[in-house]
């Protein structure tokens, strides 16, 4: 089912006809036009490594990460995750929790295993949103990606992560509402497949019009014009800069390249 865009948007926009099904079923018909929008989607999730309604939300499974350290103390230490994607699908907490009941997982080691602070059986404390952070273990801030921990502890459990890993999350992501610019790429890269289609016979040519080829090329261009105008391609995650002696920042990374 299309998210970013519905099939009278296209009808619209290429002036034509609604499109339809059964007797009175158009060339292209609706369902067929449907099936190109849910193309044209992917093709943009996958052009710029996210997703743009909660309808299309993509899975990551078991991301390894590092904790950032963001405040010192002498044993323990408060830190934060950065993950790749974002914004996240709220985190739920759940007795054996599976990524249907919460989202996700965050399994962080403790020195002996890797814990998941989203199973309630392990009596983590969980804020609900960013600013309930008072007498809880971890909390979320899921537009911007982070997870903080409150109490980390740095002496014996960082150095002895198995493989350097201090974490495993699982998670899902999505824009919940789709942006302009990202239904129009969605319309303008449809009507794309449609105009490139001479069998289809919908764009009809005049002596002084562009052909087929030219209008599918010509939407094909406005499509990537719009993402990367509005640098939707190549987003970048900002990590955290580190206080309280590990010092300096450190630099962006491309989306799904941390």
């Amino acid at each position: 089912m299309p998210s970013y865009c519905a099939h009278g948007d296209i009808s619209a926009f290429l002036q034509v006809s609604a499109f339809a099904d059964g007797a009175s079923a158009t060339t292209p018909t609706q369902a067929q036009v449907e099936t190109f929008i849910d193309l044209s989607e992917e093709r943009i999730d996958q052009l710029t490594d996210h997703a743009w309604a909660t309808a299309r939300a993509k899975s990551v499974t078991d991301e390894r990460i590092t904790m950032q350290r963001v405040r010192g103390a002498t044993v323990t230490s408060r830190a934060k995750i950065q993950l790749s994607h974002y914004p996240v699908l709220a985190f739920s907490q759940h007795a054996s929790p599976s990524l249907s009941q919460t989202n996700g997982t965050v399994k962080l080691w403790t020195g002996a295993k890797y814990l998941d602070y989203l199973d309630s059986d392990e009596s983590k404390t969980m804020g609900s949103n960013v600013t309930d952070v008072v007498n809880k273990d971890f909390w979320t801030d899921i537009e911007r990606g982070i997870i903080y921990i409150s109490n980390w502890a740095l002496l014996g459990i960082m150095n002895t992560a198995p493989s350097a890993v201090d974490g495993y999350i699982s998670y899902k992501y999505a824009t919940a509402s789709t942006p302009d610019d990202i239904k129009l790429a969605a319309i303008y890269f449809t009507s794309s497949l449609i105009a490139m289609n001479d069998d289809l016979n919908l764009m009809q040519e005049g002596a002084d019009s562009m052909n087929n080829q030219q209008r599918a090329q010509m939407y094909e261009e406005l499509g990537m014009k719009i993402l990367k105008e509005n640098r939707r391609i190549d987003r970048n995650v900002r990590m955290a800069r580190f206080e309280g002696g590990f010092g300096g920042a450190v630099p962006s990374y491309p989306i799904g390249g941390v």
